[in-house]
């Protein structure tokens, strides 16, 4: 009885083992490896300390489609991934908000306030994204730096996720002032 009762015990675990391996040429995800940590991507230009109302930056996120982010080998995120757009999560709206902002490559993602759409660029083969903001709003500007990238291709496994901080930044903060 006990003999019987380990052999279904085995052949329900070897069933359940099974279950959970991937089908036979099935990408396995394994999306650890397909995110980095890259600092400095993001640059407001020109980065001062001051800037009066009616003063103009240039926010601006350039991301090369081949590079090494993600490992010691080359990966071109748009022949990976095949899309046009990576979509840029600012973890704040402080700088656009109650500002004038003018898109000169990329776009605003629609339905979210703090997505934007890098435009693949084929000349340059780089994602890109710059934006206009004309300083408008006066006040102490502070912003919290924690951004992703993303790059979702189908639902076949090729996602890159790109983590990454201002130029300028020792911190995980940016603070100005519009007078």
């Amino acid at each position: 009885m006990v003999t019987k009762l380990f052999k279904i015990f085995l052949f329900c675990s070897l069933l359940c083992f099974l279950q959970s391996c991937p089908k036979l040429g099935e990408e396995v995800c394994d999306d650890a490896s397909k995110s980095a940590h890259v600092p400095d991507l993001v640059s407001i230009i020109p980065l001062k300390p001051v800037y009066n109302a009616g003063d103009e930056v240039i926010f601006k996120l350039n991301i090369p489609s081949e590079n090494n982010y993600f490992s010691n080998m080359p990966v071109n995120l748009y022949q990976k991934t095949g899309i046009s757009n990576g979509w840029y999560i600012a973890s704040s709206t402080n700088l656009f908000d109650q500002n004038q902002v003018t898109y000169n490559k990329g776009s605003k993602k629609e339905g979210a306030v703090n997505w934007h759409n890098l435009k693949y660029n084929p000349g340059n083969m780089m994602y890109e994204l710059e934006i206009k903001v004309k300083l408008n709003r006066t006040g102490d500007y502070s912003i919290y730096i924690d951004d992703r990238v993303d790059f979702l291709g189908t639902p076949e496994c090729n996602r890159y996720f790109i983590y990454t901080t201002y130029s300028g930044s020792t911190s995980k903060r940016i603070e100005f002032k519009v007078q």
